[in-house]
């Protein structure tokens, strides 16, 4: 053995004791020793020099080998134990070992003893590591409970009878809909209506058969509201035979109201549990029972109905002629030396898994004999079937990552390949930024981690980018997979694909907000045909009825000296709103047709300096035809606001406009060199507001860049 050795040897004779450590250092064992002489020397030695083996002489003073085994079991269970005495008696040793102790040699046979060392040590290591890894299993096993318990979907376990198994806790979500309870062992045909009981019935024989059948079906509940449920009815296949059948369900009613279809396959893990018990006997070269514990017996009885008795023959009355042969094989290699491990499955008297481990049993250099320990592992592997079971069933149904606590990913799935483009390959030790779009805020991603890492699970919609660009959305629900200590070791995460559902809502919104700028494009055409009929009526309907009444009063002052002078005042201010209300009706009337955008900005610009007395340049250049008449008075409108705005606030001596159109796009830049104002600041008016609503009605775009002693410049972007 390579590794250190440290031997502590309970012996008062210093000779023997001697003896021993030169025997087992020219066998070039590297070996460490300590010497007790009693007990309290030996309890001593256990606490500081912490032996990886103890060699106990059986006699001492007022102390002897099996109170020294007691004491060292108490406090360390895995520490080998082995006799080394001058003599005992058989049945001694054979209660020694039945209570635990690894091997008896006797001072006159020291040439096994090394053999012994070495066996017992390994015996020791393999039996810790079985427990280690037992413990390994019973947790994974409970972390994937946890999955299905907080799975969204429903499950129910049927038998080959359609009598319900198991089901889920999800699963009880939908009792309402069927007006009755789960019960195990119901069978699932009381819960299906008298109309479905036929077709269902032919859904259940269909799986029996080795068929997958996956349907949608509703149901109204008495106040009148419908449900959309998804079934996927699976055979569970053991050793290529049907042993049950599995049904998930889902509510899609959300996927029913926006017509989306999605596949989401399910199975469920149920767990087993059994007691294990560990075989221990030992057969010689006749293979007769030497020895056995009751575990054995029990099995041995359970098996041909009567114990086997020491001498007797090792083969229970029930072996077939194949066992008998198989068995009297592994006996015959530990005869021949091997110690070894053999995994062995029987279905009688019940289904078993055992794991038995054979050693040879030396006496001085001759196998005299076979020690055999076996332990009953039906747990773990049907643990491990679950497990492997469960794992298909969501690699068939949903997108899996698995990644270490770090969120390095450690495996994939092939839906994760499939929807990302990338390979496992590809994906391994990477972390999700590879497919991390940026779409999230950091606030988010940060609340994400703080779930998971605190232990939580995690569920929400998260849009990732395939490895060609591609955008896709899952519905993503993170488990965390914790330690002992509560610490999160792995994530598990399980998602859904919703990209046609985003998509669906995604359109959903464009088009409503198209529909509200039609409106919006419709209210400003309206409200420039009112401002027509409106110019029409004061010009042709008030400004006549005005001009007639100064015409009369022309005609009473001819008439009369005095009347003419008190009806001037008068005549006058009939002149005055004449000329006002031709000034009003040219802002409100404008051609609807044949709009000529340049000559009605023009315009614009004159009457704007004639007013205010600021200097206005404009930069004009679009071809004709290229832009629809509401879109020409809509720009119009958008100027005619802009330097209201600056004729009311700049305070500016210089406006320059430019109207240009460059490859779809209309840009309308008015600056002027005012006194600005703090953008940010709420504004009183509604003038920007409605420049805002009339560009956006077009699908445009508006910036507004000013600040207080540096002028405003609004550069519009409207596509044409």
């Amino acid at each position: 053995m390579k590794d250190l050795l440290k031997i502590l040897l309970l012996e008062d004779n210093v000779n023997d004791a001697e003896l021993i450590q030169r025997f087992l250092s020219k066998e070039n064992l590297n070996c460490e020793f300590s010497l007790a002489i009693n007990k309290r020397t030996y309890v001593e030695a256990l606490n500081l020099f912490q032996p990886t083996v103890i060699l106990s002489d059986h006699s001492l003073p007022q102390f002897d080998s099996e109170e020294a085994f007691i004491i060292a079991r108490k406090k360390f269970p895995d520490i080998p134990f082995i006799m080394v005495t001058g003599s005992v008696s058989e049945e001694f040793a054979a209660e020694m070992i039945k209570m635990g102790v690894d091997d008896y040699v006797l001072k006159d046979r020291m040439a096994r003893l090394p053999a012994a060392i070495t066996k017992a040590v390994q015996r020791r290591r393999a039996e810790k590591e079985k427990r280690e890894a037992e413990q390994k299993v019973k947790q994974s096993e409970t972390n994937l409970r946890t999955i299905f318990e907080t799975t969204s979907e429903g499950f129910i376990l049927l038998d080959t009878h359609a009598r319900i198994l198991t089901f889920n806790n999800k699963a009880t979500d939908y009792a309402p809909f069927v007006k009755k309870d789960f019960q195990i062992g119901q069978s699932i045909y009381d819960f299906v209506e008298d109309s479905r009981q036929e077709i269902f019935k032919k859904n259940i024989e269909k799986s029996l058969r080795g068929e997958s059948i996956q349907y949608d079906r509703f149901y109204e509940m008495e106040n009148g509201q419908i449900f959309w449920i998804d079934f996927y009815v699976t055979p569970v296949i053991e050793a290529g035979a049907v042993t049950g059948i599995c049904i998930a369900a889902r509510d899609i009613t959300e996927k029913k109201r926006i017509e989306q279809e999605r596949e989401f396959d399910r199975n469920n893990l149920k767990a087993l549990i059994n007691n294990t018990n560990d075989l221990m006997w030992s057969v010689d070269r006749e293979f007769r029972l030497i020895t056995s514990n009751n575990a054995f017996d029990k099995m041995v009885v359970a098996l041909s109905g009567s114990k086997v008795e020491k001498g007797d023959s090792v083969f229970p009355k029930g072996f077939s002629k194949e066992q008998l042969d198989r068995f009297k094989e592994y006996y015959m290699r530990a005869f021949a030396g091997q110690s070894f491990t053999e995994l062995e499955y029987t279905e009688f008297p019940y289904e078993l898994w055992s794991e038995i481990s054979y050693y040879p049993i030396y006496h001085e250099n001759t196998v005299i004999g076979a020690a055999c320990f076996s332990r009953d592992i039906t747990l773990r592997k049907k643990a491990e079937k679950e497990i492997t079971d469960y794992r298909n069933a969501l690699d068939q149904s949903a997108i899996v990552s698995i990644t270490d606590e770090k969120g390095i990913i450690k495996h994939v799935n092939n839906n994760f390949c499939r929807i990302s483009g990338y390979t496992a390959a590809e994906l391994l030790d990477q972390d999700h930024r590879i497919v991390n779009l940026g779409y999230h805020s950091k606030a988010f991603i940060k609340n994400l981690w703080a779930t998971i890492t605190n232990g939580k699970i995690w569920r929400g919609e998260l849009c990732n980018k395939a490895k060609n660009g591609a955008l896709y959305w899952v519905d993503a629900t993170i488990v965390p997979f914790l330690n002992d200590k509560g610490k999160p070791v792995q994530y598990v995460g399980i998602s859904n694909d919703i990209t046609e559902k985003k998509t669906m809502e995604q359109k959903l919104t464009a088009q409503k907000i198209e529909e509200q700028k039609k409106i919006a494009r419709a209210i400003i055409i309206a409200q420039e045909k009112e401002r027509n009929y409106i110019g029409q009526e004061l010009h042709d309907n008030i400004n006549q009825i005005l001009a007639s009444a100064k015409m009369y009063l022309e005609m009473m002052g001819s008439k009369k000296r005095e009347i003419k002078e008190s009806v001037k005042y008068p005549m006058e201010l009939i002149s005055n709103s004449i000329e006002e209300i031709r000034l009003l009706c040219r802002e409100l009337v404008t051609p609807r047709k044949n709009i000529d955008l340049e000559e009605l900005v023009q315009a614009l610009i004159a009457k704007f300096e004639e007013n205010t007395g600021i200097k206005a340049i404009l930069y004009f250049s679009i071809s004709k035809n290229i832009l629809h008449d509401d879109l020409r008075l809509n720009i119009y409108r958008i100027v005619q606001e802009q330097l209201n705005n600056i004729a009311k606030h700049a305070d500016a001596k210089n406006v320059s406009i430019s109207i240009q159109a460059n490859q779809g796009i209309v840009t309308a830049i008015v600056e002027d060199d005012g006194k600005g104002f703090d953008v940010n600041k709420k504004r009183k008016g509604i003038g920007i507001s409605n420049m805002i609503n009339r560009i956006e009605s077009f699908n445009g775009e508006i910036t507004i860049a000013s600040s207080a002693g540096k002028g405003c410049k609004t550069e519009i972007h409207i596509p044409y």
